[in-house]
């Protein structure tokens, strides 16, 4: 299981995560170790955590799909703060059980972590008070783009993510993600959730605009 690299320039590199493939260190193997095995001289840009070195953002163990590392200081400086500033566009492939009623839509419900369960999140609506700590606001963008033997292929986009925040999301309207172990309560037996980062479009620090995309392997009975 290895990783593709999928765009550089001087201060960015963004590959492409299997998935099934951890992120970062702690559940080998992990995205971070294979990319510093072969590049260790970017181990030591500054990051957020010890180990991860210029590492942007993170997807979930079983979601694939576009991650973004700093190979300079200044290059981590800059996205991070892009990325603040939600000026990052993320798009996202996901299959979800049955069809929407709509073509299209908009989800801005806050999520905030589960009570009990350290593995899950909720999201919080007025009236709800079973949440940990604060809520956090995120809005996810859909799109519907097929249906094949009672299953939706969505475009989703986001500009800042807050953890699972695409499947809790997509569960709460209704459409859980295929494979999604957590959120879905009768979903099939997957190698994996149905969610791929395929998709971002962002300025460089030169001000070019740049479009980067991949496709997920083991996907082309909907694709």
């Amino acid at each position: 299981m290895n990783y593709k690299i999928l765009y550089e320039d001087n201060d960015l590199i963004l590959l492409d995560k299997p998935q099934g493939l951890a992120t970062t260190p702690g559940n080998e193997p992990d995205l971070c170790t294979l990319f510093f095995n072969d590049y260790p001289l970017y181990l030591k840009v500054k990051g957020f955590k010890e180990g991860e070195g210029g590492l942007l953002n993170r997807l979930d163990n079983e979601t694939g799909g576009i991650v973004f590392f700093a190979k300079t200081d200044d290059g981590f400086d800059y996205y991070q703060r892009e990325m603040k500033d939600e000026t990052i566009r993320k798009f996202y492939l996901a299959v979800v059980e049955g069809k929407p009623d709509k073509e299209s839509g908009m989800i801005d419900t806050q999520i905030a972590h589960h009570p009990k369960n350290i593995t899950k999140m909720v999201p919080v609506f007025d009236y709800t008070r079973h949440y940990r700590g604060k809520p956090q606001n995120a809005m996810t963008f859909w799109s519907f783009l097929k249906e094949k033997d009672g299953k939706s292929l969505l475009e989703i986009v986001i500009t800042k993510g807050v953890r699972h925040q695409i499947r809790v999301h997509l569960a709460g309207m209704g459409h859980p993600i295929i494979g999604d172990k957590i959120y879905n309560e009768k979903t099939a037996e997957t190698p994996y959730q149905y969610l791929y980062a395929n998709k971002a479009v962002f300025l460089n620090r030169q001000e070019q605009r740049v479009t980067v995309e991949t496709k997920p392997e083991g996907w082309e009975w909907i694709l």
